[in-house]
């Protein structure tokens, strides 16, 4: 239990210091948006990309744009021109976060590889490709869940009331960080 606690307080320490790291101002973000450490929104992955190009791609510092107090990074001038016209198209539903967590009422880490889908025009992003093929088979009663739970579950996730699952808090099952992080290459 104590590695559990300390977990969810590192998570919620890596959220803050995202906050304080990339924006330049005092004031907190209202919103908790899954990022690294250094405030990069989707690991550095491409949001546009996984509807235009049906598959993940990593984004590139040479196209950045700042939205919900993060950073956001594209593969190409034209995927960052389509998200900076629209950003609520293409940003992941629920910030980024587990799309099965929050429809079960917790947040958790998601693979961006492999643990993503598109439905209705929204992009959803899960744990991992497993939890992806259960999420799918049950869609029709998690999405309105997921809805539902949100705003508490984003609620918890601002005053860490929130139960939250990093992918390395199961270290006896395999599981780490599925993709590499801009802050590892």
């Amino acid at each position: 239990m104590k590695n559990f606690v300390f977990g969810a307080l590192c998570a919620l320490a890596v959220t803050v210091t995202a906050e304080t790291t990339f924006a330049d101002s005092t004031a907190p973000t209202h919103q908790v948006v899954n990022a690294t450490s250094r405030g990069i929104a989707m690991d550095g992955f491409d949001p546009v990309a996984y509807f235009i190009d049906g598959q993940p791609a990593k984004g590139s510092m040479d196209h950045r744009t700042e939205f919900r107090d993060r950073l956001w990074l594209f593969s190409s001038a034209e995927n960052l021109e389509q998200f900076q016209a629209n950003p609520e198209a293409y940003a992941p539903q629920n910030n980024g976060w587990c799309a099965w967590a929050v429809a079960h009422g917790y947040a958790a880490e998601v693979d961006f590889v492999n643990g993503w889908f598109i439905e209705n025009d929204k992009l959803y992003v899960v744990w991992n490709e497993d939890v992806k093929n259960r999420f799918l088979a049950k869609k029709d009663e998690l999405i309105p869940l997921a809805e539902a739970n949100w705003t508490q579950v984003h609620s918890g996730l601002l005053d860490g009331s929130t139960e939250f699952y990093p992918h390395a808090i199961k270290p006896e099952l395999g599981l780490s960080h599925p993709q590499t992080l801009p802050e590892e290459g």
